[in-house]
């Protein structure tokens, strides 16, 4: 949506499959999301090949810039924190 803030509509593209995911958004939200009459399938579909096209380029781009290896990284040492957090309160349990 990009507001950041702002004031303005978020509008967010759902097909059958993401029908799960606004049920429990609008759930978790405590209000339903309204129906866009405005905005027809034909027009998101002219706009679908431009989205496709973008995304395949910045998973190229990411891809480039070893953007994988950064996050395989991070999640390797999220884990040894984890661990580390989680053996010391199996300690402080133990004493208690």
């Amino acid at each position: 949506t990009a507001r950041a803030g702002r004031r303005g509509k978020a509008v967010t593209l759902v097909g059958e499959e993401d029908v799960g995911l606004v049920h429990a958004a609008e759930k978790l939200a405590g209000r339903e999301m309204e129906k866009n009459e405005e905005i027809k399938d034909k027009d998101v579909l002219k706009l679908m090949s431009s989205v496709a096209k973008a995304s395949r380029l910045t998973k190229v781009k990411l891809d480039e810039v070893g953007f994988g290896k950064l996050v395989k990284k991070r999640k390797g040492r999220k884990d040894k924190e984890r661990k580390a957090r989680q053996k010391i309160l199996k300690k402080a349990v133990l004493k208690s």
